[in-house]
């Protein structure tokens, strides 16, 4: 059982008394030679064991001899003991003897003072918990170990119209569908819900949280608590099929427009989206070379095209895989070479990446991957601006800007000796770091709208409705994938989708998987995620020297979330 820690010896009047509330100390022992008058009990302490008589009984039989069976066994804990020990023993014995760490008797409690405490606890915890119950708005009901509703609240009323009156007592199976009832899953299973979206009648839509109810590690009752979201599921829906008409509009002005700003491709309204397409759109005003970071998937070449044509360039954009590009044709596919520079050459010569680039841009995709020895060669164009063709004796001039692209964190290669120094320095004069997905969950919707949109118009399938707990689940994961992975997984979607309605049971079973385990609250679970949670907020304000506005910026979260969750997790710094 949870113990609560209470400070200050302050007493939480509807909890069970605590032992030193309880503990009476007028007694005397038997050892004693002179018995106080005020005592109540007399006690006769044997190593462990524990004897006693009543004050009255004592005097009776001091004028004879006291035999020992007049002596009556009392019960004993020690001063650490539970009070729920305590209950369990004054069922047999009337008095409980308290003794310290030594084994001395420090006081004792009996059965007429422990019930009196424990009723005048639970009149409390009954006012407080009547009292609480009938002003809150929200919506709690409770089903007890039969399924017999015994709570629900005026708010449980208001959503399900169903009167207090009519409900208490009775099975909550005979006023909804039993394969509506999430509570009936809570109390067979034992798991709980937070946050999940719920639709206990066909025109109801709610999200719930629900826990069950333990006695001794014994399920007795589950406890439900919702809240309407009906009107919020239709917005939902309308603003989908808004949203649709909206982006088919843009498409239409787009073609339509003479001047196009090649960032409206990148969707994505977040305030940390925004900032990132700020700084791009100022880095596209020049022609020095810009490294693009980010992790797999959150759409590097996406922002190289929208930098390469911001400023309405016609110029060629010419796209380099550098991890596909074997050494022995490095020189060849950047370069090009003269006709019969080599065995099985084209007669007629090649041009090289940097000469189709020749006055636009050459995106230089997973550069990080780029062998040392490739390096060296890509760092001398880069330095003098010139190269020949292989085979060829004629000196071209490289006139391109260079964007670059990379997953890998380039400053650890640079200290490990597998990417060179002077060459990260002449590629990263400009750097974008793209954040990933689970640091914009606000772009989720806007994404989902964007990619139903473009796939129901390829595949010719009409989407009218999402399922509400599709939605959630999309924004609760992580997309370790980024944009790419949730593209691919809508487009699994509209493909699966049954007359018009995309529902969560098509997604991939993995981000299913990882979707029903984020649904189940467990204490310990929640404590690993608080504790990660804390760590990187620290590590990120060491790392920035305790400038939370720099902190917060590298977190991707505002200054204030930053100050709420600091407060919440009790970080000092």
């Amino acid at each position: 059982m949870k113990k609560i820690q209470i400070g200050g010896g302050f007493f939480i009047k509807h909890l069970l008394p605590r032992i030193e509330d309880l503990l009476q100390t007028n007694y005397s022992l038997h050892s004693d030679l002179d018995i106080n008058n005020e005592a109540a009990y007399i006690f006769k302490q044997h190593h462990s064991e524990v004897w006693m008589l009543t004050i009255n009984e004592y005097l009776h039989f001091k004028s004879r001899d006291i035999k020992e069976f007049y002596w009556k066994k009392a019960g004993v804990f020690n001063e650490k003991a539970i009070i729920q020990d305590v209950i369990q023993e004054v069922q047999t014995s009337d008095v409980v003897v308290i003794t310290d760490g030594e084994g001395k008797i420090k006081g004792y409690i009996n059965s007429a003072v422990l019930v009196s405490k424990v009723f005048a606890s639970y009149q409390y915890l009954e006012a407080y918990f009547k009292t609480m119950i009938d002003t809150m708005d929200g919506s709690v009901s409770i089903v007890d170990e039969a399924g017999k509703t015994v709570v629900w609240t005026q708010g449980a009323e208001r959503i399900f119209s169903i009167p207090k009156e009519e409900i208490i007592g009775y099975k909550m199976e005979e006023f909804f569908p039993k394969d509506m009832l999430l509570n009936k899953v809570t109390m067979e299973t034992g798991q709980s819900f937070r946050q999940k979206h719920h639709k206990p009648r066909e025109d109801l839509f709610v999200m719930i949280n629900s826990s069950p109810i333990f006695i001794n590690d014994r399920i007795v009752g589950a406890v439900a608590a919702e809240t309407d979201i009906t009107s919020q599921v239709i917005m939902n829906q309308e603003l989908m099929n808004a949203s649709s008409k909206i982006l088919q509009l843009q498409k239409e002005v787009s073609r339509l427009q003479l001047s196009h700003d090649s960032f409206q491709q990148i969707k994505g309204s977040s305030q940390l989206m925004k900032e990132t397409i700020s700084l791009s759109r100022k880095m596209s005003e020049t022609s020095a070379n810009i490294l693009l970071l980010g992790e797999t998937g959150v759409g590097k070449e996406v922002f190289a095209k929208a930098i390469h044509f911001y400023r309405g360039s016609s110029s060629p954009l010419i796209a380099v895989n550098c991890g596909a590009i074997t050494s022995s044709l490095f020189e060849s596919e950047f370069f090009g070479y003269e006709k019969g520079a080599f065995s099985g050459a084209d007669v007629k010569g090649k041009k090289g990446k940097l000469e189709l680039a020749h006055g636009g841009t050459l995106f230089l995709d997973e550069i990080g991957d780029l062998p040392l020895d490739m390096q060296v060669k890509l760092l001398r164009v880069l330095q003098d601006k010139t190269y020949y063709r292989v085979g060829g004796t004629k000196q071209l001039t490289a006139e391109c800007r260079i964007i670059a692209a990379t997953n890998k964190d380039l400053e650890a290669m640079v200290e490990a000796n597998t990417f060179r120094e002077d060459l990260y320095y002449r590629l990263n004069i400009l750097s974008i770091t793209i954040p990933p997905l689970r640091e914009r969950k606000e772009d989720v919707m806007e994404l989902l709208h964007q990619f139903i949109y473009e796939f129901s118009l390829l595949y010719h399938r009409t989407i009218k409705n999402v399922d509400p707990q599709l939605t959630s689940a999309l924004i609760q994961y992580d997309w370790p994938g980024n944009v790419r992975e949730m593209r691919n997984v809508i487009e699994r979607l509209v493909l699966l989708s049954v007359e018009g309605t995309i529902s969560i049971g098509a997604l991939p079973p993995k981000l299913l998987q990882s979707t029903l385990l984020s649904t189940t609250y467990d204490d310990s679970l929640q404590d690993d995620l608080n504790d990660f949670e804390k760590n990187k907020i620290i590590e990120a304000i060491q790392t920035e020297k305790g400038n939370k506005q720099a902190a917060a910026k590298k977190l991707g979260i505002s200054r204030a979330t930053l100050y709420n969750k600091m407060k919440k997790l009790k970080i000092k710094l």
